[in-house]
Order: structure tokens, then sequence, then C-alpha cells
């Protein structure tokens, strides 16, 4: 048994990652599901460099094994690399099971090796290290994990939004008043902060509207509500504008205005005092950005 445990499985558990990277190498594998795909897709590197870490370890369980089994270093070696390898591999396991909806065929065969071995060697060694493995499992569960999931299904508007952002409650107060379906999506999942900070949005609400494959990004609640009038609606409201240029330039002399009687001079300050940017106000900020936009006040 020991030398099944020792030689043998650390053996075939080497053939196994080989395989698999030499189909890999020859554009083919012995996992087609989308979890591998998305197993791949989550490494910072291409994924055949995971196949030859892998065939590293297994060559180095094989050689401390060995050499514990003809006791010229001690076992505990032995139960040191496997333990480790099965606790890089619980890592990398549970990762993908939080972020993939599909698990890799062939990552659960390695892991499955792994127990095998270390199991077979000595029950003692997997239940400290099953320990470890159950304590990485549940640490992972408590990351806000972005889980490779689609959040635009069908055509229709869907708002980034957030429900104490008053810029929020804005437009969808709006939609609700002219019955525009949508679907939120709230600002507090890690998939939509990382979507908008990919887009380089500092504030919310933002409005994508999917219509086929064509998907257009609206940010700021002015822009939404306006992208959302009706043409009619535009037009009455390019005429209010006209009607108050006309009213300012009535009341500006010699290209400075001068506030009139019934005009607060406080009315007149510049907006840029109260916005640190010197941009429009176009919504609320989310903490994950290094820029916070005003407050979600108004």
């Amino acid at each position: 048994m020991k030398k099944i445990s020792f030689i043998v499985l650390p053996i075939l558990f080497f053939i196994y990652i080989a395989v698999e990277t030499y189909l890999k190498l020859n554009h083919s594998s012995l996992c087609e599901s989308s979890g591998c795909q998305l197993a791949g897709a989550l490494l910072r590197f291409d994924s055949i460099y995971l196949n030859f870490i892998g065939m590293a370890s297994a060559i180095t369980i094989i050689i401390v094994g060995l050499l514990s089994y003809r006791k010229i270093i001690s076992e505990k070696l032995f139960f040191l690399v496997v333990g480790a390898s099965l606790l890089f591999e619980t890592i990398m396991l549970g990762y993908q099971f939080y972020a993939s909806p599909e698990m890799c065929i062939f990552c659960m065969g390695v892991y499955a090796f792994l127990v095998l071995i270390l199991l077979s060697a000595s029950p003692k060694y997997f239940a400290i290290t099953a320990i470890g493995a159950i304590s990485v499992f549940t640490s992972l569960s408590f990351l806000e994990v972005p889980s490779a999931k689609p959040y635009l299904g069908d055509s229709g508007n869907y708002l980034i939004q957030s429900e104490n952002c008053g810029h929020c409650r804005k437009v969808k107060a709006y939609m609700k008043e002219h019955d525009i379906k949508f679907t939120k999506i709230d600002i507090g999942d890690i998939e939509a902060q990382n979507f908008a900070t990919f887009l380089n949005f500092k504030t919310i609400p933002i409005l994508l509207v999917k219509e086929g494959e064509k998907i257009e990004i609206i940010n700021g609640d002015k822009d939404i509500i306006n992208s959302l009038k009706t043409p009619t609606e535009n037009i009455i409201n390019n005429i209010g504008n006209i009607i108050m240029d006309k009213i300012e330039e009535s009341i500006t002399v010699g290209g400075v205005q001068e506030p009139s009687d019934n005009t607060p001079t406080s009315s007149l300050i510049s907006n840029d005092l109260f916005n640190a940017s010197g941009e429009e106000d176009k919504g609320c900020g989310f903490a994950t950005l290094n820029k916070i936009e005003p407050d979600c006040t108004k």
C-alpha cells in the first residue's frame, strides 16, 4: 500500500497532467467544457504554463515519494509537498467554484489525484491538510469574487444604480412615470463596479440600452432622462432653454450679468465653487474609485 501511495499514484498523476499538456500543445484537451475555458481565462498568464507547473509539482512528488519510500529522507517532507500542492489546488479550484458557473473537469481530476495520494499515504496528515483546505475554501466564500455570468440578457434597459443614490431615484422615478421598463443592477455587485471602472465612469446612474447585439451606454441622470424623452418633449425642452437664454441676455449689461430684483445673488455664484472638479454633477460617486464625485443628497 505504501508503494502505491508514494510511487505508483504520483507516477499516474504525472501521466495525467502530461497527457493534458500534450493535448493542449496540439490544440486539444481532455476537458472541453465551458468551465475549463473559463478556468483558463481567470489566469494572469497562458493556461499552458499552469500545466507545466503541475508537471513540475508531480515530478517533485515522485522524487520525494521515492526517496521517502527508501527511507533516504523523512516521510514528513513527502506529506509536506503533497499537502502544499493540495492547498494550492484548493485555492485554484475554490476561486473557480465561486467565479465560474461550471467547474473545470481536468482541475477536479488533479484535485482528486492529490486527495487520493495523501489519503492513502496517511489519513492523519490528510485530516490535518483537510482542515486547512476547508479554511481556505471558507475564506474564499467571504470575498466578493466576480462571477463569470451575463448581466444583460434580452434586449431592454438595464440601470446600474443604488437605492441610496438621489440621482438614481430621479431616473427611476422618470422611467416609472413614463412606464419605461428596466432592470436594476446594484452598484454593490463587484461585477457592476468593475464594469463602471473599466469604462472610467466615476458616478452612477449608468443606463445600458440593449437592442439585439447593439448596446448604448449613457452616464448621468440628466443625459439618461434626455435620452428617454420623446421628440415632442425634447422640442418643448429646447424652446424652454431658448426662452431662458433670452431672459438671461436681457439682464446682462456690458457682458457682465447683474442680479435682477427677483434673483438671489447666491444663485449667480459659479457652480465651480460647489464642484471641485469643475465638471457638471452627473451622479453619485461610488467608493471603489479613487475620485469621489459630489454626494447623493440631491
